[in-house]
């Protein structure tokens, strides 16, 4: 254990002080010399030791946050560390983003608060790489928004039952665990959108199912958390326990994930912490089943 700088100097001074006093051969000048190395040696390494556990310590109380862009091509993923107050401070706004989400009852409400959450990510430092507030704005509220051809899909819609029970051309956003933006797949369907993302959507997946070599059958796990969508079906919401139900994507051979919404545009935010999940965006179709 070395010593601290206050307590090594006035040590060296003494030593040096006594010299001429207490020098009576090589054998103590060789001890005094030992002596000395060994202090000033205590004097360098003990700040760099004192920085290093410093360092640990704050890093223990920092927080990893990952943004990435689902949706569209040119934007990376952005990762930065917020203190334990400024992650607090991001889960209470996103409780107070259901709330506000709760008191709508249209998609056009829905918009403003929308894009007020993208101003709340820009705050933290949270939008991709290179994205503007406008551009993650456009993103996550106007995939695919048209006027002209919604209202003829409405009709479609009107009268197929099976599409009555999901969502379609909507707001879509939630928060919890199992939850994930896989990959993009290549829809050609750029006439739906008065933006030019590209003709490449993501999708997201909601649980999955794992083939289980010990008892040899496949088990199934749900997504938890929530999922709200505004769209041409209204307003449809999901709390507690569902799984995807617009097909399934393979990952492996003994996995798969249930896709819960395709045609996918926005952005996905993830932590090392099992507490903060959340997705923000726009959705072709989405559809879920509650457990």
């Amino acid at each position: 254990m070395f010593l601290p700088l206050r307590i090594c100097r006035p040590i060296i001074l003494v030593i040096v002080a006594s010299w001429g006093k207490h020098m009576q051969n090589n054998l103590e000048i060789k001890w005094l010399a030992i002596g000395i190395i060994l202090l000033f040696l205590g004097v360098t390494i003990a700040p760099t030791i004192n920085f290093q556990v410093a360092k640990a310590s704050t890093d223990d109380d920092l927080v990893e946050v990952t943004t990435q862009a689902c949706g569209i091509k040119g934007y990376g993923n952005t990762t930065v560390k917020l203190t334990r107050e400024q992650y607090q401070d991001l889960e209470e706004y996103l409780v107070e983003f259901r709330v506000r989400l709760n008191q709508t009852s249209t998609r056009e409400e829905a918009v403003p608060i929308f894009k007020d959450a993208v101003v709340e990510l820009d705050k933290h430092g949270l939008l991709p790489k290179g994205m503007s507030v406008e551009r993650a704005q456009r993103l996550v509220t106007g995939g695919y928004y048209n006027a002209r051809i919604n209202r003829t899909f409405q009709r479609f819609y009107d009268t197929t039952d099976y599409l009555i029970k999901s969502n379609f051309l909507c707001l879509m956003t939630g928060a919890g665990s199992s939850m994930h933006m896989r990959g993009i797949l290549p829809f050609i369907m750029t006439l739906l959108s008065t933006q030019k993302i590209g003709a490449f959507f993501g999708i997201m997946t909601f649980g999955g199912s794992g083939y289980n070599p010990a008892d040899f059958i496949w088990e199934s796990f749900p997504a938890t958390g929530w999922v709200d969508t505004y769209g041409l079906a209204g307003i449809k919401k999901w709390d507690g326990s569902f799984s995807g139900g617009c097909g399934g994507k393979q990952l492996t051979l003994t996995y798969y994930e249930f896709i819960g919404a395709r045609g996918f545009t926005g952005l996905g935010v993830s932590t090392t912490l099992d507490s903060l999940d959340f997705f923000i965006g726009s959705a072709l179709w989405a559809r879920l089943y509650s457990e």
